[in-house]
């Protein structure tokens, strides 16, 4: 199965409130409604803080708003979700929006490969 991971800053001046809301009603929308049939799965997550991981002093802010995870059964529904995205009217409203809510230059997108070893803790 792959998956698709997006990091995504918001606008520089934009609440953490602000952002969240309209990413989950209106970005989300418009991605489910467009792509959401070739999803099996969809999950937005907002950082709410940094574990102490690294020597220096950072915080949530210097981090990504929220870590997207898409995934997909297959690579022909990757392929299917790029040719939506690629119809001009789709990228039209796509671009719009994001550029509502997104710092888009700081965006990334992943296509990983999730091992699950199935462990619970």
């Amino acid at each position: 199965m792959l998956k698709m991971v997006i990091l995504i800053k918001k606008k520089p001046g934009m609440s953490r409130e602000d952002f969240i809301h309209h990413y989950e009603t209106s970005h989300a929308v418009i991605g489910k409604r467009l792509l959401g049939h070739l999803w099996t799965r969809y999950v937005r997550n907002y950082p709410v803080s940094l574990m102490a991981y690294q020597p220096e002093e950072n915080s949530v802010d210097d981090s990504y708003d929220a870590v997207t995870e898409i995934w997909f059964e297959d690579q022909a529904a990757v392929d299917e979700m790029a040719r939506i995205i690629n119809i001009p009217e789709n990228n039209r409203i796509i671009l719009e929006d994001e550029e509502k809510f997104q710092d888009r230059i700081r965006t990334r997108l992943l296509m990983v490969e999730e091992v699950d070893n199935g462990t619970r803790l």
